[in-house]
Order: structure tokens, then C-alpha cells, then sequence
């Protein structure tokens, strides 16, 4: 069985004990466990599946399970973290990527969050530098929405219920909560109720908005028709939520209103705050009389937000992206410059511009290695391996890369100022880490060269000694010979003559042969020296 990919589900390739895989179906990289066999494999998978149905605190438990199975492990302690965030991958429209869409407004910096740390010191290198690049992506997306969100509707009521039966049809819970939301809003109240609401705001903002209305608001209120309702899961994690801030936060006004229900098959968590029956006459006067005599709402502003929509030619966006996705980058191009003749603020076309510029067909291509490499190599032959100051470097690669994108991230907005931002900063990092690996390679070519040119060097004197040798055996053969044969033809007159002076000249050639043999020992002892 293998596992399962974090961003499509997906099931991964086998990955043979590496810690980074590629899913084939949507292309992703992505770290994956080492350590984790049999049933534990199963359970990371079960949290994976919990994680994407936006079941974030059953997969947080599956998580924290298998960090105290197997401590050493660093994608428990991950898995962690994106539950904490509420996050999930979608696609990205224009560039194909599958990009991290934070779905909870999580107050701490990850930098501080502990499991955040604990999975980056026990991961290794791979692990390593794929945390680090999710971390600045999903670091952005949480101060990006906790400013949105932080910004937005201050909720003076929350009511959460079971909205839907087993068979799809709006529940009973969820007439009497509609109900209450709108006595609620003709009294002043502005109230956080899921199907009024929620039509005001983004689909993947839905958790993010629950969790800050939830901590924002003064009155929690829980609604049920029958005890099933309470274990039905969406419904299950809102109370759990209520019932945590209001043990948190002891200003907290936690109402539960019930219908067919005991007051014993309340759960516990919420059976020590109010509970209140709803099929007695005056329910709706004494719960708006109960709430304005325990709380003390202001009537503040209420405060818009959300920016204006620009218009732009949505059909030549289209062609555009076309003529992008076929690799006709002139026409890519050409069609861009006619999208800002008539919008200039268009952040597509900006985007589109700077991809069909550089060859890419989307904003996937960016991180492809030959991609990377080719503007690493740029970056170096433009401003050497100048890059151990991230400000600088930014600064220096942002200046080389042109205008478009800085203006593609300038003119976005919202969600797509995010991911945008998001595949700039996963590029900057790439490209960062492509340049001090050419730097290494660089270093490590420089001392094999060295090495190399030792290494020809030994060769080279080795084999002048061998040549030497060779010459000196060959001049000392041949004066042998010489001598040899003269000596041979002046023993008979020697011999048989007995003539002094054959005598003395093999006498002057064997002192000569001596000699010279003598010297050329010397000459090879300082050879060898």
C-alpha cells in the first residue's frame, strides 16, 4: 500500500525509501514519510483523507498519534502543521500548479509553531529545503488571511447546526436555526449563520471565517433537533469549536437550544452552559431577553470590505492562455500587449507576458529544473554568487527578470495575489538554491582540477624519469658494444703478437669503461635527487 499524495489524493508512486516523491497524476513534489509501515501507514493515509474533507481537528489527532509512535518522524509533526492552518491544495487557473489555500486563521507564526520546528530539525536535506519553501508560502497565506479576516464583519452572534440530513434535504435543525437568525438580526445583532453568511464570502475563506467569528463572538449559540444531530460531523467539530472558546473565554455566552431532545443527551462539553427548549411558546423572547441581559453588544458600523472587481477582455485572456499553453509565445505575447492597451492594470496579462518571455507555458514551468538552472545561470554570469542576503538577492534577480512580474503581483488582488505571490516565492527560492548548488559544484570542479593538474603533473615527471632511465640504458648498451668489439679486435695482436701497445689500449679501454660507467651512476643518483 502506498501513500497518499497531499495534494490530489491521489496514490503516490512507490518511492523506495526516498523522502521526496512525485505524484503522476498532478505533477506535485511533495515530502513523504520514511519510518511509517503497515497499520501507521493506513493511519497517515485515513488523516491525509480527513484532512482533505476539511475534517482538520480528526486529522490533527491521527497526526499527534503518530508523532508519539514514531518521534523521529517528520511528516507527522507536518501534517500537524497543515491541519493547524487548514490547508488544502487547489489548482491554480493560470499557471496549472497545485498551490497551498489556507483555510483557518491560525495566530501564530509558524516560525514559533513547535511542530513546525521539530519537523524542519528532524527532516534532512530534500525534507529540508521542501519545508522551507512551504513555510514561506503558507507563512504569507496565514498573515494574509488573518488580515482579511481580521478585518472583516466583527459577529456579535454565531449559531451553528446541522444543516443537512443523511439524505442531502435541509434539516429540521436548520429551519429552527433560520429562525433564530433572523429574530437575532431585526433585533441589531449581527449574527455568523452558515447559509446567510457564508454567500458573502469566498468558499475556501468558509473555516477561516467560522474559527474568527467563533472567537470574536459574544453569544455561541448550538441548535439540535434530536440527539443524532450532535455526532454528525461538520456539526460535531462547530460545537466542539463553540465549547473550547467558551471554557477559553469565560465572557462567552454558550446557548444550546434543543427540540425532541434530554437535557442527558447533551453532550457534556455543552451541558454545563444554558440549555434552552425551542418548542416552548416564548423561545424566541426569552433567548433574545436572555442574551441582551448577560451581554452588553455595541451596535458598531458594520464594515465592507472586498475590493472592486476590475474588468478586463475576459475572451482575449482566454486566446491568450491558449496561445500560452501551445508554446506560441509570440502570439502569447502580442495578445498580452493587447489585454493592457485596453486594461492596463491586468494582472494576467503582466503574468503571461513574463511566462511567454521566458519560454514557459505556464507558471508549473518555472520550477523546472532546466528553467531554474537557465536563470541561475544568468543571475551568476550578472551578479556572480552573490546571494547570501535574501533582501539583496530578491532585490538583484526581481531587477534581472523585468517588470511584468512585479507588476503581475502589484496589480492582483485577493486569492490571486496569494498564489501568484506564491509561485514567485517558490521560483526565488528555487532559483536561490540552484545558485549555491552551481557555487559547489563550482568549488568541487575547482579542486578536481587542481587534483587533476598534481595528478598530470606526477605523470608527467614520472614518465621523464622513465624516459631518462631508457636513454641512459641505451648509451651505456651501445658503449659496451664499442668497447667490446674493440677490445675484441685488439686481443689478437695482444695475444699473438704480444704487442705493448694492444695491451695498452684494452688497458685505457677498460679504465675508460669504468669511468664512464661511474658517471653515469652519478648523473642518475642526481636525477633521482
Amino acid at each position: 500500500m502506498g501513500y497518499v499524495c497531499k495534494m490530489c489524493g491521489k496514490l503516490l508512486p512507490p518511492c523506495e525509501e526516498k523522502s521526496i516523491c512525485e505524484c503522476e497524476c498532478c505533477g506535485s513534489r511533495q515530502t513523504v514519510p520514511k519510518l511509517y509501515r503497515d497499520k501507521y501507514k493506513e493511519i497517515y493515509n485515513r488523516a491525509c483523507g480527513l484532512r482533505f474533507k476539511t475534517d482538520f481537528e480528526g486529522a490533527e489527532k491521527l497526526f499527534s498519534q503518530l508523532c508519539e509512535e514514531f518521534p523521529d518522524e517528520p511528516e507527522g509533526y507536518w501534517g500537524k502543521v497543515l491541519c493547524r492552518c487548514g490547508i488544502l491544495y487547489e489548482e491554480e487557473a493560470v499557471s496549472g500548479m497545485k498551490l497551498p489555500v489556507c483555510h483557518r486563521a491560525y495566530s501564530t507564526s509558524l516560525r514559533d509553531d513547535k511542530d513546525c520546528c521539530t519537523a524542519l530539525s528532524l527532516a534532512d536535506s530534500e525534507q529540508s529545503a521542501f519545508y522551507r519553501r512551504e513555510v514561506s508560502a503558507i507563512e504569507m497565506l496565514r498573515k494574509e488571511m488573518l488580515e482579511r479576516v481580521g478585518t472583516g464583519v466583527r459577529y456579535d452572534a454565531y449559531i451553528c447546526c446541522r444543516l443537512t440530513d443523511d439524505e442531502g434535504k435541509a434539516s429540521d435543525d436548520s429551519l429552527i436555526a433560520g429562525e433564530i437568525y433572523e429574530q437575532l438580526t431585526k433585533e441589531g445583532l449581527r449574527v455568523f449563520y452558515s447559509p446567510e453568511t457564508i454567500g458573502e464570502i469566498a468558499s475556501k475563506d468558509e473555516e477561516a471565517y467560522i474559527s474568527a467569528a467563533i472567537n470574536c463572538a459574544a453569544v455561541l449559540i448550538v441548535v439540535s433537533a434530536e440527539k443524532e444531530s450532535f455526532k454528525a460531523h461538520g456539526f460535531k467539530s462547530e460545537w466542539s469549536r463553540c465549547a473550547a472558546a467558551a471554557m477559553k473565554d469565560s465572557g462567552k455566552l454558550l446557548i444550546t437550544c434543543i427540540k425532541d431532545t434530554d437535557t442527558g443527551d447533551v453532550p457534556a462539553e455543552l451541558s454545563d452552559h444554558k440549555i434552552m427548549d425551542v418548542s416552548q411558546m416564548s423561545f424566541l423572547t426569552e433567548l433574545i431577553r436572555y442574551i441582551k441581559t448577560n451581554t452588553d453588544i455595541a451596535e458598531d458600523d458594520h464594515i465592507e470590505h472586498g475590493a472592486a472587481a476590475r474588468s478586463t477582455p475576459e475572451k482575449l485572456i482566454r486566446r491568450m492562455n491558449i496561445f500560452l499553453a501551445d508554446e506560441d509565445f509570440e502570439a502569447a505575447e502580442e495578445y498580452s500587449d493587447m489585454i493592457l492597451d485596453a486594461a492596463p492594470e491586468c494582472w494576467q496579462a503582466h503574468f503571461v507576458k513574463f511566462l511567454a518571455f521566458n519560454g514557459c507555458r505556464s507558471g508549473n514551468d518555472l520550477l523546472l529544473e532546466e528553467v531554474v538552472s537557465s536563470f541561475a545561470d544568468d543571475y551568476i554570469l550578472r551578479y556572480g554568487f552573490d546571494f547570501t542576503d535574501d533582501e539583496v538577492f530578491e532585490a538583484q534577480l526581481g531587477s534581472m527578470l523585468g517588470e511584468n512580474m512585479k507588476k503581475a503581483v502589484g496589480y492582483a488582488d485577493g486569492d490571486d495575489k496569494l498564489r501568484i505571490s506564491t509561485v514567485y516565492e517558490r521560483f526565488v527560492s528555487a532559483v536561490r538554491d540552484a545558485v549555491f548548488a552551481k557555487e559547489q559544484e563550482k568549488i568541487e570542479d575547482e579542486e578536481k582540477n587542481e587534483l587533476d593538474a598534481i595528478r598530470r603533473r606526477h605523470e608527467s615527471e614520472k614518465e621523464e624519469r622513465l624516459a631518462y632511465e631508457r636513454k641512459r640504458v641505451l648509451i651505456r648498451n651501445r658503449f659496451l658494444t664499442y668497447i667490446a668489439a674493440a677490445v675484441g679486435l685488439l686481443l689478437f695482436p695482444a695475444i699473438r703478437f704480444k704487442a705493448k701497445w694492444a695491451i695498452l689500449l684494452i688497458t685505457v679501454l677498460v679504465i675508460l669503461t669504468f669511468a664512464v660507467l661511474a658517471g653515469l651512476g652519478n648523473k642518475k643518483e642526481k636525477r633521482l635527487k
